[in-house]
């Protein structure tokens, strides 16, 4: 089986597999596996160490000796059908072509890139970051200004930054208000004196990730139901002064914040129309693949897709996903 993409999706399906004896190439073209989980420190809901999760799967695929791990990789061919499927793979040691009998596609996302949401001064001003920047000083544990280096007296959220807007991506990105929730309470466990508060538009914290929403509201963080406009710099007492309305009542409102973290959505990989089309699947129009049948499922046999390849979802639904598909296709391929 060929494993496309060695995120954590990437990583489960490559362990799962090698657990049921089927041989496995994992192809990631970063020189690291680990995906956009790398970045992270604590995730959600449990708060279990992100690091912690890659290197439990990385451990496992490194002593199976039925997985072979290419990074620093990229596919430059794919051709054939189930069950003759043939690849090219360039790799730094040179080009080599690999038969398989199945392909699992756990290509990811792309973090949105805010620059060009001038009128939230992403790139003017140091101290709008994104929520990934966010992540890794909470990692740290150096929530800390760009402009000043010191530890911040408010924090302010703003959420779905490239996603349900028309003028960038329509479609939801499913996790960023979960994750904004549970960076919001890590900020105030950090700095007990902050103030945070979430803009939101609605706040989709489904299952479980109520839980932490209610749990955030009593440890005293703000949510206010909103629509920012724009953020400029400040007159009071913060460094940024966010202007928003007030969608409860219809007012116009301003919030002074001496940091602005954008809440950032997922988009699909640079690769994915030219993927679909060397595996004979669809996308769909936000530019994901497409599942037939959900939740792994293609119009190619023996093709499957799970995780953020096929969408924006949580950790949690693509390790279940790569689980998924990793069963799949050794149901396949033992008959």
């Amino acid at each position: 089986v060929l494993i496309i993409g060695g995120g954590i999706t990437g990583l489960q399906a490559a362990q799962n597999l090698s657990q049921a004896g089927v041989e496995v190439v994992l192809v990631e073209q970063s020189d690291q596996l680990g995906g956009n989980l790398k970045a992270l420190g604590s995730i959600f809901p449990e708060g279990r160490g992100a690091s912690e999760l890659i290197e439990a799967r990385v451990n496992g695929i490194n002593a199976s000796p039925q997985v072979t791990v290419l990074t620093d990789a990229e596919i430059t061919s794919l051709s054939g059908e189930y069950p003759q499927f043939k690849a090219g793979i360039k790799t730094s040691g040179g080009n080599k072509e690999v038969e398989i009998q199945s392909v699992i596609v756990t290509t990811g996302f792309l973090p949105f890139n805010p620059m060009d949401m001038k009128h939230y001064g992403f790139g003017k001003h140091p101290d709008v970051i994104t929520a990934l920047e966010l992540a890794g000083k909470i990692r740290d544990k150096k929530i800390v200004t760009n402009s000043e280096g010191k530890e911040p007296a408010s924090v302010t959220f703003i959420q779905c930054i490239g996603s349900r807007d028309q003028r960038t991506h329509t479609y939801c990105s499913a996790f960023c208000c979960m994750y904004a929730v549970h960076m919001a309470t890590m900020v105030k466990e950090q700095l007990k004196q902050c103030k945070v508060t979430i803009l939101y538009m609605d706040l989709r914290t489904p299952f479980c990730t109520e839980l932490i929403y209610e749990d955030a509201r009593r440890g005293g963080v703000t949510f206010l139901r909103s629509k920012p406009a724009r953020v400029r710099t400040g007159t009071g007492n913060g460094h940024l002064t966010i202007q928003y309305e007030d969608t409860l009542d219809g007012a116009l409102r301003f919030l002074d914040s001496e940091m602005v973290v954008l809440s950032i959505g997922a988009e699909p990989t640079y690769d994915t129309e030219k993927l679909a089309a060397s595996l004979k699947v669809d996308c769909e129009e936000s530019g994901f693949f497409r599942c037939d049948r959900e939740p792994v499922f293609t119009k190619a046999k023996g093709v499957f897709i799970a995780g953020a390849a096929s969408g924006p979802k949580d950790i949690t639904t693509c390790l279940a996903e790569g689980s998924a598909a990793a069963a799949q296709a050794a149901l396949l391929l033992k008959g």
